[in-house]
């Protein structure tokens, strides 16, 4: 599962950690943002609920995430992992540029911060941001599941929004 942009929303991380332990997801990505800036009344929460999954979180940290650095686990600007022979790259977003991103050497690229959900490919390299589980700027809070053959968008009710094949 790859969700991005919590920003202090403790209701719905329950909802996609729900989701998480039902659809029986090996791996959290964080992309980012697990707070806003400033005071979050649901801080403790989210820090508790999420430490005790942090054998399974691989984290990048977001831009509003900068007073928390090396609190939780290790919150790196981006994080590369393997799946199934791809290499994948994920990041908040904060700290990078299109051209940027085009030129990382990568598979598939996570990336955060727009709360934009998106599946597309570009250059034979598969971007994909996960939109926000919080402060949606689309019609639904939104997540991404990844799995051996697909990687789906989906809303908080699990209903899956948009479907891409992998290759």
């Amino acid at each position: 599962m790859v969700i991005s942009d919590i920003h202090g929303d403790i209701y719905n991380l329950n909802k996609a950690i729900t989701i998480y332990y039902k659809e029986g997801c090996k791996r959290l990505l964080l992309l980012g943002d697990l707070f806003n800036y400033g005071v979050d009344l649901h801080r403790i929460d989210i820090i508790n609920r999420l430490n005790l999954m942090k054998d399974d979180i691989i984290a990048c940290i977001g831009n509003c995430d900068v007073d928390i650095r090396n609190i939780l686990f290790d919150m790196p600007d981006q994080n590369e992992i393997k799946l199934n022979n791809k290499k994948i790259i994920i990041t908040h977003g904060h700290l990078t540029n299109r051209n940027d991103l085009l030129k990382m050497k990568a598979d598939i690229i996570f990336i955060g911060h727009t709360h934009i959900p998106i599946i597309e490919e570009i250059d034979k390299k598969l971007f994909i941001n996960p939109g926000s589980i919080s402060k949606t700027r689309s019609s639904d809070n939104t997540f991404v599941i990844v799995d051996e053959k697909n990687i789906t968008i989906r809303n908080l009710n699990n209903e899956i929004l948009q479907e891409y094949k992998l290759k």
